[in-house]
């Protein structure tokens, strides 16, 4: 126990921070500001204040001088040797059994527990990141096993027919969503395709997984060059590991991803110029990076606008970090020397330039989008969920409660923990953070937007990633602070490092293919069966053959259709008494009863609701519909006037 009369105001700050978010939410709940189960939701923050508070007061006093090492009965090597043996296992059972939840809940708890002795030892820099590259990998390679045909947000789909095409067409200017400005991905995957002899949808994830499993070395030797201490640069590999979107992002893999792969690899070869000894280490680094900045350019393009976020509070971090550690404006000015910074100016240089010299959709749609919100032209409505016969659960502090002790609850617990933890150690020891306080100061500003907001904000995932990129800097202090406890409580950090790090594989986002690792009403489609998939193709097929275009679906099966050569271009209207078309086919999948389903992509408040429809009403649809074709669980309806009222009345709004 931390004797009262020796506390500091950093440990009194750890203490008071969980009452005040205590106070908080009782006094937002007094004035009804909020529902009382986003509340109780919101209860994640306490409880991650008292975590921390318990993890920073245990490690008072430990730097790297005197902390007192625990020497492990398993070497490093060996410890490393059992992480493997546990990844493989659990993805060898999770391909025989086609579930993965039960056996990485059970071998990365035990993976993390390994990494953290090792870590709280004299670490093997090479046995240890093995260990976390194995923990990384083999749970995307779980996901990958078990879900058949995933597509998460539907881009996948699309991008399997754009490499399709490219293939079919042999030139860049066939990749359809303007990706023929923008064509590295495609060749990327294209490549992998042509060299492995893959399905497309295969060589897609897998290089997306392998791709994304590079983050973790080229994290590490980006903080090794931050902070210049190899322990902090295996702590900053840690944190790729327990950070959600990274994991969700190497099995969705899409331009964005790719994009925020070369962003990680640009940050690590910045800041070796940052610190470069020699000119002739300087000039090669520059080389290197300005070949890199032109792949960037053709990668993507929303990714590099979200950064510019990101960049401006690195900005002004860096002109604030000469006058926390007692300099003065010049300091400030030498900080941002040309010389220093020039691979994101000459980066921002030639994406204006490219985007201002090319047709680029990209910044088109912003001006449209801008000047059509700004002229009440078009609006990005709340959309509703229409229920046609079916039961939605309703919100209540039972289910909220249930909420906090699933995944996604621990890891927000977790994540919040570390993240306090890392700012406590920021005020405690600032100045062994003068190399490397700009990119921590930038990720634990920024790092908030990582945690359960009570709000949904659309499209929110792709900044969430952005800032994925600079958070794995206060993560990783965090953690080597929780590290850092003395042996006698010590134990506490490990289990929260094992907690996190099993959660994050089972988090809604990341699981959201398993619908029984949380509490949450349905949630739209995210993967397919092989069979179904095939039998989307066949209907494609047939469609592309009869129907000459004049049909309506849903977006994720015109999203599937992008994989032959038919698309269906007419609306699917959901209103509160039933479901309209003007189209006389109607594209129908069985897997409408078990999911959230979105009509269309358009910005129109009448194509924003989605719907859900219950077993008995499909059904009932099903009987009477005039089917022209069935393949599997797909159905193709027709009406020559167009459809009205699908699934009957009485669709209740929420």
């Amino acid at each position: 126990m931390t004797p009262r009369t020796s506390l500091r105001p950093v440990d009194w700050l750890a203490l008071a921070v969980p009452a005040v978010a205590a106070v908080g939410l009782v006094a937002l709940d007094a004035f009804a500001v909020l529902p009382r189960p986003t509340l109780v939701r919101a209860g994640f923050a306490p409880l991650a204040a008292v975590v921390a508070a318990a993890l920073f007061l245990a490690s008072r006093g430990m730097d790297d001088g005197t902390t007192d090492r625990l020497v492990p009965a398993l070497s490093g090597p060996l410890a490393t040797k059992i992480v493997i043996a546990l990844c493989a296992g659990a993805v060898v059972a999770s391909a025989e059994t086609g579930s993965r939840v039960l056996p990485f809940a059970v071998a990365l708890p035990l993976g993390y527990l390994l990494v953290g002795l090792q870590l709280r030892s004299e670490p093997s820099v090479p046995a240890v990141l093995t260990g976390l590259w194995a923990l990384f990998l083999a749970p995307r390679l779980g996901k990958y096993v078990t879900t058949g045909v995933y597509f998460g947000g539907s881009d996948t789909l699309a991008h399997v027919g754009a490499v399709e095409a490219l293939f079919a067409a042999g030139y860049s200017t066939a990749l359809p969503h303007g990706y023929d400005l923008y064509p590295v991905y495609h060749y990327l995957v294209g490549s992998t395709t042509a060299f492995s002899g893959l399905p497309v949808y295969d060589a897609l994830v897998l290089t997306g997984i392998g791709a994304l499993s590079l983050v973790v070395p080229v994290v590490y030797v980006l903080a090794v060059t931050v902070f210049d201490d190899p322990r902090l640069g295996l702590t900053a590999a840690l944190a790729v590991t327990v950070l959600e979107f990274f994991a969700y992002h190497a099995v969705y893999f899409f331009p964005q991803a790719l994009a925020s792969l070369l962003l990680v690899v640009l940050l690590a070869v910045n800041a070796a110029l940052f610190y470069a000894g020699d000119e002739r280490g300087y000039r090669r680094l520059s080389v290197f990076a300005l070949a890199l900045i032109v792949v960037m350019v053709f990668t993507h393009h929303l990714t590099y606008l979200l950064f510019g976020g990101v960049a401006a509070v690195a900005l002004v971090a860096a002109l604030v970090r000469p006058f926390v550690f007692g300099g003065d404006l010049g300091d400030a000015a030498r900080t941002l020397r040309f010389r220093r910074v020039f691979p994101g100016l000459v980066g921002g240089v030639v994406l204006l330039a490219y985007w201002t010299y090319s047709p680029s959709i990209i910044v088109v749609g912003i001006v449209q989008l801008t000047a059509g919100v700004l002229l009440d032209v078009v609006s990005v409505p709340a959309p509703q969920l229409l229920a046609y016969g079916q039961t939605l659960p309703t919100d209540s502090v039972d289910r909220a409660v249930e909420w906090l002790l699933t995944p996604t609850g621990v890891y927000a617990v977790g994540l919040g923990a570390v993240l306090l933890v890392a700012g406590y150690e920021l005020l405690d020891r600032t100045d062994r953070y003068e190399r490397g306080f700009t990119l921590t100061a930038t990720g634990l500003v920024l790092a908030g937007l990582l945690l359960p907001v009570p709000v949904a904000i659309p499209q929110i995932e792709r900044l969430q990633f952005v800032v994925t990129l600079v958070a794995v800097f206060p993560v990783a202090v965090g953690l080597h602070r929780a590290l850092s406890a003395p042996r006698r409580t010590a134990l506490a950090a490990l289990v929260v490092l094992a907690a996190l790090g099993g959660a994050t594989t089972f988090t809604v986002l990341v699981a959201d293919d398993v619908p029984g690792v949380y509490t949450d009403e349905p949630r739209q489609q995210v993967s397919m069966s092989d069979a179904e998939f095939g039998a989307v193709g066949s209907t494609g097929a047939f469609a592309d053959r009869y129907l000459a275009g004049e049909a309506a679906t849903d977006r994720i099966t015109n999203r599937a259709f992008e994989t032959t050569p038919y698309n269906a271009t007419e609306r699917l209207r959901v209103r509160p008494d039933g479901l309209a078309t003007d189209a006389s086919f109607l594209v129908v999948r069985r897997e409408w009863q078990r999911h959230v389903v979105a009509p269309t992509e358009s910005l129109r408040a009448a194509d924003q609701n989605t719907f859900v429809v219950s077993p008995e009403r499909f059904a009932a649809g099903d009987a009477t519909a005039d089917k022209v074709y069935t393949a599997g669980r797909v159905r193709v309806y027709h009406s020559p006037g167009g459809f009205e009222g699908i699934y009957g009345a009485n669709g209740t709004a929420r």
